[in-house]
């Protein structure tokens, strides 16, 4: 798949996937290794309220999970492993 193709295939799975812009970035954040609201902030270019806004929703829904002492660290749950999967899912698959 060239470059190009995964672009649009991305943006139009994005399209369809039935969370706001700003939810999807947490997501794929999440799923890229962020683990805190103020990196994830910073790497998706929202707003410290926003993302928080956006992992408590998402953890409304079950999607994220946190672990909270001195920081608070979120973690995709299974269902929100198989959400992101679902926005990838016109990879193809390997052999």
């Amino acid at each position: 798949m060239k470059a190009i193709d995964f672009a649009c295939r991305l943006l139009r799975a994005l399209a369809d996937e039935p969370h706001s812009e700003s939810m999807q970035r947490v997501l794929l954040g999440l799923a890229a290794g962020l683990e805190t609201a103020a990196d994830i902030a910073h790497q998706t270019g929202l707003t410290p309220g926003t993302c928080t806004a956006c992992l408590r929703r998402l953890k409304q829904e079950g999607l994220v999970a946190d672990i909270c002492g001195d920081w608070c660290i979120y973690r995709l749950t299974q269902q929100g492993k198989k959400a992101v999967a679902g926005i990838f899912s016109f990879m193809p698959r390997p052999h």
